[in-house]
């Protein structure tokens, strides 16, 4: 654990238990208000760390990024060249995570712009892959 994150954690403790040291309904309000920043606090160091974590990790940062792609060009409407992006990353690489998601995002693009046949045949190649590294 990072020393920012077992402060955080003693702060929420000691928090905690003030309520029942509190004299006057004002203190109480007072300390409920900490007690939040406190949370709020804590989630917000949680997302930092969850950020690093996924930058440090090219697998992980691949796999965002792919949505990231395929939610940009379907809200501009274009799901064609996500299509073509996922089309893309799986003649690139052969790492298993980075693959099944460009199968998934790959097929349900496909699904969405009406070409279920072409989504179904995406997703059994994804699958034969996926059996034979299993075994």
């Amino acid at each position: 654990m990072t020393t920012l994150f077992k402060s955080l954690v003693f702060a929420c403790a000691v928090s905690a238990a003030l309520p029942t040291l509190a004299a006057d309904d004002a203190e109480t309000q007072h300390i409920n208000r900490m007690r939040g920043f406190i949370e709020l606090m804590h989630g917000f160091y949680g997302i930092i760390e969850t950020t690093h974590m996924i930058a440090d990790n090219p697998e992980m940062s691949a796999v965002l990024q792919m949505h990231k792609i395929e939610e940009i060009y379907k809200e501009r409407g274009d799901r064609s060249k996500a299509i073509a992006e996922f089309y893309a990353v799986l003649e690139k690489t052969d790492n298993p995570t980075i693959r099944n998601t460009a199968y998934h995002l790959l097929g349900e693009a496909l699904k969405e712009t009406g070409r279920q046949e072409e989504a179904i045949k995406v997703l059994k190649k994804g699958l034969e892959e996926n059996i034979k590294l299993a075994e």
